[in-house]
């Protein structure tokens, strides 16, 4: 007669899982010096503006940079609210982003160069309460005309403004 096994109350034991190898653990937030932030916050804005009025995917920033995109929100945002871009939400691919549009440029400083205050002789004279100023100033009304006219056809100035 064959004899039975016992069976215990708790019922047949398991094999044990192997173990499996802990996941990579999510890289814990860099903290980043403010020297660091407002290089970063530069260099977004700088590429900002590279992409002109037509504004930039802010996905496309990231990963140019190499940022997550919790460190790249949070630079836009910052840009954002000194007035510098613009953030609106868009579909793009079926997914909720943001694009980027530069609201301000930064001075063109062969504008600058070629103001005619620069090389005036009378400039060290000129104020807005004095008899030379610059409301009747016969340089300076031709000069900023010109400048308009260049900005807007986006072309370099047509002629310089004469030299005194």
């Amino acid at each position: 007669m064959k004899q039975k096994k016992p069976v215990s109350k708790e019922g047949p034991k398991r094999q044990p899982r192997p173990r499996q190898k802990k996941e990579a653990e999510p890289e814990q937030p860099v903290e980043r010096t403010e020297e660091e932030l407002v290089d970063l916050t530069s260099r977004v804005y700088k590429l900002v503006v590279e992409r002109g009025r037509d504004g930039v995917l802010q996905s496309e920033i990231w990963k140019e940079l190499g940022l997550t995109s919790r460190d790249g929100s949070r630079l836009a945002i910052r840009l954002e609210r000194r007035g510098l871009i613009g953030r609106v939400k868009v579909l793009e691919d079926g997914r909720w982003t943001y694009k980027l549009t530069p609201l301000r440029f930064p001075t063109d400083m062969t504008s600058i160069e070629k103001a005619p205050c620069i090389i005036c002789q009378y400039e060290p004279k000129c104020s807005i309460e004095g008899e030379i100023s610059p409301y009747v100033c016969p340089w300076i009304g031709p000069w900023v005309v010109q400048e308009a006219m260049a900005a807007r056809s986006g072309a370099p100035d047509p002629e310089p403004v004469p030299a005194r």
